[in-house]
């Protein structure tokens, strides 16, 4: 998906949000939140060697700015940063590189039951953009540098969010979340590079489990 597609999304979600007509669902929520980021990996192949390439399992926090629009429908703002290795495997010999990624999206939410009600199970999705970023030291020689590259650089994909969760009513402003999604984007080569004749890509899976907090204002 190429970023100016996901950038009409994010734009289009936010004039939704901007513009929904006033009514006594329209509350604001604000919150923050944090859990596990768990990755899919690629396989990698040049010639007759393969390995996997991804990213180790890690942790993400994240910050959410949402608005009730509907009865059932909600609508908000998520930055998501995640702390994960850049990984490469083959055989018995593995080596890692130290990364970071920042996701940035709007989602709609769907769920079941109104504002009122205590507990409100939902799915959501949405679009946006996903940052990989090498951060670790580079060196003069990687092992399994003839399969791909662990680069100190960064990269910009477009992104791509499914996932759903239950929101507990704890006070009459304070909301219990406990959630899962599914971001996911086009491999980075160019933070994780192919060496020449080597062959990687496809969809990268990255499924976070969080839990937070959030009021309602």
């Amino acid at each position: 998906m190429r970023v100016s597609t996901c950038s009409a999304i994010v734009v289009s979600a936010l004039a939704v949000l901007l513009t929904a007509e006033p009514g006594w669902a329209q509350k604001w929520e604000l919150g923050a939140g944090g859990g596990g980021s768990f990755y899919k990996s690629q396989t990698v192949t040049n010639g007759s060697a393969s390995g996997s390439a991804g990213f180790s399992n890690g942790f993400v926090a994240t910050a959410i700015l949402g608005q009730n629009l509907y009865r059932h429908l909600s609508g908000e703002i998520r930055y998501t940063y995640g702390r994960n290795d850049l990984t490469l495997a083959s055989g018995g010999a593995k080596v890692s590189f130290a990364g970071q990624s920042h996701a940035l999206c709007y989602e709609f939410l769907v769920h079941s039951a109104p504002v009122a009600v205590k507990v409100r199970p939902y799915v959501a999705a949405g679009g946006g953009f996903k940052m990989y970023q090498g951060t670790g030291t580079e060196t003069t020689y990687q092992n399994l540098s003839y399969l791909a590259l662990l680069t100190k650089t960064q990269e910009w994909k477009g992104l791509l969010t499914f996932g759903g969760g239950v929101k507990y009513r704890v006070s009459k402003r304070a909301l219990l979340r406990v959630e899962v999604r599914d971001y996911f984007t086009q491999f980075p080569t160019r933070v994780i590079e192919p060496n020449r004749g080597s062959k990687i890509g496809g969809w990268l899976h990255n499924f976070v489990a969080m839990a937070g907090l959030t009021f309602l204002l």
